[in-house]
């Protein structure tokens, strides 16, 4: 397996990054204490609108699927667009996306349950979807192109067949998030795709505890001789941890036929920049402006490689203590862990791998080196 791995070190000082169900940050117990927690669906959300935002910057429009419950609608537009009737195509699209996402057929539920199947000819056409559907611009097109020439040409395949077999002719072409990401449709497997990027949860690499910020807010229309009290008040979680994350990439499996086959080497090129970026420089937006938690990296150790994918995580087992800061002592650690590691494996062939560090090499050098030649993509 071909790789760009990504093992990144990244402090943030009174953040809330990712939170759980009370809205404090999430934690993980690891290595026999509590540590800070990102998941990696958190930050792979910040990942993918960063590079769609970075590709389109360069007029290179490859991140463009779109996770969303109104895919009926945005099926339904494109239904229109292939000369659907406005009437008939809501329904049509909204039969498609939720035939998508059943796991079974009403008749086998009914008769299971032993009910009596009930009609249904006053129900609204639905807008969404039960849950998310991920795909894009040009994956809808080819959806409703093949669906329209089916209903012109009265064909007796199902609707769904044609438009979960119409999908995959797109090849991606727009959606290199899809690639990377990957996409799992309930009932439709011809659509499920597994994703080519590898993402970690982020741990702190030392013990982190939650702390509470206590704030209060004044009336600014306050007048002399009215209650003294606070306008409002409240509390807020809050954590500051020094994360360990990794990123990776299977190069293969990115450029198979499944994946982004169909871009030239010169297009997967700007994929890689786009992705790379946007996975060293991506912050989860959360509290962003009551708490700014944009920091970059304090280290980023990558690989361009053949073999198993590696996390270094390892390395924060017996949690960092310091009393000058947790940046220093894991940058040490990690470097130490690596270098343990490929002794004992033999990770890392240097005749034929690709290593770099930022700092000292700067974020355009090391990209540059990790990507290759556009051939090699």
């Amino acid at each position: 397996m071909k790789l760009i791995e990504l093992h990144i070190l990244q402090s943030f000082p009174v953040t809330c990054l990712n939170r759980d169900d009370v809205g404090a940050p999430k934690s993980a117990y690891f290595g026999g204490c509590q540590r800070a927690r990102v998941s990696s669906q958190c930050w792979k959300r910040a990942i993918r609108l960063m590079a769609r935002d970075l590709a389109r910057g360069k007029e290179f429009m490859a991140f463009e699927g779109i996770r969303t419950r109104k895919a009926i609608g945005d099926l339904a537009k494109s239904l229109e667009n292939k000369g659907v009737a406005s009437v008939e195509a809501p329904k049509i699209a909204a039969d498609i996306c939720e035939g998508f996402l059943k796991k079974q057929k009403e008749e086998e539920e009914e008769k299971k349950e032993g009910k009596t199947k009930q009609a249904k000819t006053d129900v609204a056409t639905p807008t969404e979807t039960s849950t998310l559907l991920y795909f894009s611009s040009a994956e809808l097109d080819a959806m409703a192109d093949a669906v329209a020439r089916a209903l012109r040409e009265k064909t007796k395949k199902a609707l769904l067949d044609v438009a979960s077999t119409a999908a995959p002719a797109a090849h991606l072409k727009d959606a290199a998030d899809i690639a990377i990401f990957g996409r799992m449709v309930a009932n439709e497997s011809s659509l499920t795709l597994e994703g080519a990027g590898l993402f970690s949860h982020a741990l702190s690499t030392h013990r982190s505890d939650t702390e509470i910020d206590f704030f209060t807010a004044v009336d600014d229309r306050h007048q002399k001789g009215e209650d003294m009290g606070a306008g409002m008040m409240g509390s807020l979680d809050f954590n500051s941890a020094c994360y360990y994350r990794y990123v990776g990439l299977n190069l293969d499996m990115l450029k198979d036929k499944e994946h982004l086959d169909s871009l030239s080497g010169q297009e997967r090129a700007k994929v890689l920049d786009a992705f790379l970026r946007a996975a060293i420089m991506a912050v989860p937006p959360a509290r962003k402006n009551s708490m700014f938690g944009f920091n970059p990296p304090a280290l980023v150790l990558g690989f361009r490689r053949t073999g198993q994918p590696l996390s270094l995580v390892n390395a924060f087992e017996k949690p960092v203590r310091s009393n000058s800061g947790y940046v220093e002592e894991s940058v040490r650690v990690m470097q130490e862990h690596w270098s343990k590691l490929n002794g004992l494996y033999k990770l890392f062939d240097p005749t034929r791998d690709v290593e770099v560090q930022l700092p000292p090499d700067n974020l355009d050098a090391c990209i540059e080196r990790l990507i290759g030649k556009p051939d090699e993509c």
